[in-house]
């Protein structure tokens, strides 16, 4: 019985950035040539298997067709399993992301301790710009509220670039946002620390 190895389409879907689809369709194109499970010798074969000892010739015959087939499908699923490690791993590493531009961010007198860097990818396909926001030091915000980063211009705030949280627990958070807008005018970010119900942000964090 001849398995059928996993169509490659199915396996990595559209999504995928050309250059890394090239890379993976190799490795795809490696494990289909890649030689089936060797075939027990004659003299192996033969012997059988403890329940089947005093089963018919046929019975046999049809249990030896069933652990061919089951190692035909087990090579099939390690050829999905690696291929989907080298897809995730393409995606999550962070070797994938490589900033464009940095700029480093310090606490106002409500966050004085606070410090962060903003690395800024390539702009890509979507219009989206990919940021990588390492924030050090800022306290957690009070219950019920988060920070807001934003574009700013002369230290006001001209666009929300995302929202994020901080815990005790961990002094240093990264995050990943994004920008959806034209970088003319603007000169700098802001963080702001927003509490429902509290009016407008307060500026805890400036590159300014």
């Amino acid at each position: 019985m001849t398995t059928r190895p996993p169509d490659f389409d199915d396996l990595v879907g559209g999504e995928v950035p050309r250059e890394e689809r090239a890379r993976l369709h190799r490795v795809h194109e490696l494990l289909v040539q890649a030689d089936q499970p060797p075939e027990l010798s004659p003299e192996l074969d033969a012997v059988p298997w403890p329940n089947e000892a005093l089963a018919p010739v046929s019975s046999r015959r049809r249990g030896r067709e069933r652990r061919r087939s089951w190692l035909g499908l087990a090579a099939a699923a390690a050829a999905v399993a690696l291929i989907a490690f080298i897809i995730g791993e393409g995606r999550s590493t962070p070797s994938t992301f490589q900033p464009v531009a940095k700029r480093a961010m310090h606490g106002t007198t409500l966050a004085p301790k606070a410090k962060a860097t903003i690395a800024v990818g390539s702009r890509g396909r979507d219009g989206n710009w990919p940021m990588l926001v390492d924030v050090i030091d800022l306290p957690p915000a009070p219950s019920g509220g988060y920070y807001m980063l934003w574009l700013s211009r002369n230290g006001k705030p001209v666009a929300p670039c995302g929202s994020f949280n901080t815990a005790t627990a961990n002094k240093e958070t990264v995050v990943r946002l994004s920008a959806a807008y034209s970088f003319n005018g603007i000169n700098g970010w802001i963080v702001t620390r927003e509490v429902p119900g509290a009016g407008h942000g307060q500026v805890v964090m400036t590159t300014a």
